[in-house]
């Protein structure tokens, strides 16, 4: 199994591995822009990270509207 973070706020968004970059990205854009979301996403394998084939999401955190 694999677990990506995925940030995103207004016509930007990240998949990392890395959940302290992803946070320090959130708590960015959540400052300079307004609003964000961070999604903690698995996928069975890469092929399956590839395709979008998500097994499981999670919500992190929110802030803000609901990004564009």
């Amino acid at each position: 199994m694999i677990t990506v973070y995925h940030v995103f706020t207004d016509n930007k968004d990240i998949w990392t591995e890395d959940y302290r970059f992803a946070r320090k990205l959130y708590n960015h854009w959540k400052k300079a822009i307004g609003c964000a979301r961070l999604y903690k996403e698995a996928y069975e394998n890469e092929e399956a990270l590839i395709d979008d084939e998500v097994l499981e999401e999670e919500l992190l955190l929110s802030y803000g509207y609901y990004p564009n």
